[in-house]
């Protein structure tokens, strides 16, 4: 009885206009964009000039804050950064002084702060600091690779850096 009753609800529908969808419906994924690096408006140390760091200034701070903005229109896509300090040319190996997540911000614009600690900083140098976002990375023997090719941004800071005893800086920004 149950057989005939569902047959004849299935029939009803077919013969109504109702129909039954079979095959399964594929959406195309959301598409990833890179997301992209700029300075703060009002960043203490801004990606398009040399930064003077004194250690031995009484004002000046223990740490050097990398203060960015890092757009990217997945928005809710949490990103990955690591922070190199003096890379060696390629390809000897590098590691990353900081790294961790950029949180998604609901928004284009993820404002994010950066700190590097003086004591990393040798006075008399000038030192590269690069900071590399990515939407994920692949893994830790080439750190700077994201699993995504082209899924990825990264900016440079030069900072001179001097004290009392290193007055003068003999490594010039190359």
């Amino acid at each position: 009885m149950l057989f005939f009753a569902s047959g004849a609800a299935l029939s009803a529908c077919a013969l109504l206009g109702g129909c039954i969808a079979t095959d399964t419906i594929e959406f195309e994924p959301d598409e990833n964009f890179p997301p992209s690096i700029v300075s703060q408006p009002n960043a203490d140390f801004p990606l398009n000039a040399i930064g003077q760091i004194n250690k031995d200034d009484p004002a000046d701070r223990v740490e050097m804050p990398l203060q960015v903005i890092v757009r990217d229109p997945n928005f809710d896509q949490t990103l990955e950064y690591r922070i190199f300090l003096d890379s060696p040319p390629p390809p000897a190996s590098e590691f990353p002084i900081l790294s961790g997540d950029i949180d998604s911000s609901g928004s284009l614009e993820r404002d994010s702060e950066f700190a590097i600690p003086y004591e990393l900083l040798a006075p008399g140098i000038c030192h590269k600091i690069e900071l590399v976002v990515v939407g994920q990375f692949l893994n830790f023997v080439e750190p700077r690779r994201p699993v995504e090719p082209g899924d990825v941004d990264e900016v440079t800071w030069w900072v001179e850096v001097v004290d009392d005893d290193n007055p003068v800086i003999v490594q010039e920004c190359r």
